[in-house]
């Protein structure tokens, strides 16, 4: 249900008709599975470089990404 709900873009109530489950049910389910992955990125997604001192040009230069790598 997940991947289907990632990969189409769909809402819970397409979810609902789909694979015949309440609302509560997806929720639940998705919730469960979207708490699982970032639990299991923290722990594949390392940087290179541990104190995080240099941005990547192609980051830097990029207005659209930039702002989320500024210092505050």
């Amino acid at each position: 249900m997940f991947l289907f709900t990632i990969a189409v873009g769909a809402s819970n109530r397409q979810m609902q008709e789909r694979f015949q489950h309440s609302g509560k049910t997806i929720s639940r389910c998705f919730k469960e599975v979207l708490k699982s992955l970032c639990l299991f990125a923290v722990e594949v997604i390392k940087s290179v470089h541990p104190q995080f001192t240099s941005t990547q040009r192609e980051i830097a230069m990029n207005p659209r990404f930039m702002p989320h790598f500024k210092v505050r």
